[in-house]
């Protein structure tokens, strides 16, 4: 590719990137970090097919995101035997922070392909990269995107 598809590719889509790893992450710092990150990774080794550019990002984005999650758990776990072997008191987090675990929670619950599509949606993509990334025909996607959506509203309402 040359250096300006790469700025095409930056523009066309660096703001659905972000706003994905925002919804997976719920922190804009660190979006826009590991959105940096991800578009490093496209520079240094794009797809091999051009027409799968959005799905190739989609799923690095995500990927990126999971992994930084898992590191964070990780992180968070240790420190909590630390308090714990020492004897502190932990504080609890505040209501927005359990609403976001919650419904982080509630898509950790939900099939691959539900989660999937709603992080799309709510990312911004097209419903023709959706169909792309899921392997469906276009013409389903809405209907894919109303059964997730429901599904979603159901276990948040039944509780977790």
């Amino acid at each position: 590719m040359l250096f300006l598809d790469y700025v095409e590719v930056f523009t066309n889509y660096y703001s659905k990137v972000y706003k994905q790893l925002l919804y997976i992450l719920n922190d804009p710092f660190l979006a826009e970090d590991l959105a940096q990150e991800v578009f490093l990774k496209f520079y240094r080794n794009p797809p091999e097919k051009e027409e799968c550019i959005g799905a190739w990002l989609f799923q690095v984005a995500k990927n990126v995101a999971y992994n930084h999650i898992r590191g964070e758990n990780n992180r968070i776990h240790r420190e909590i035997k630390a308090c714990l072997f020492k004897g502190t008191e932990m504080y609890s987090p505040s209501y927005a922070q359990e609403e976001q675990i919650y419904v982080r929670q509630v898509l950790k619950r939900m099939d691959e392909r539900d989660r999937t599509i709603l992080i799309l949606k709510l990312s911004g993509y097209s419903y023709e990269e959706i169909a792309g990334v899921l392997g469906v025909k276009k013409t389903s996607v809405g209907t894919l995107i109303a059964r997730a959506q429901r599904r979603f509203k159901e276990l948040y309402e039944k509780g977790v």
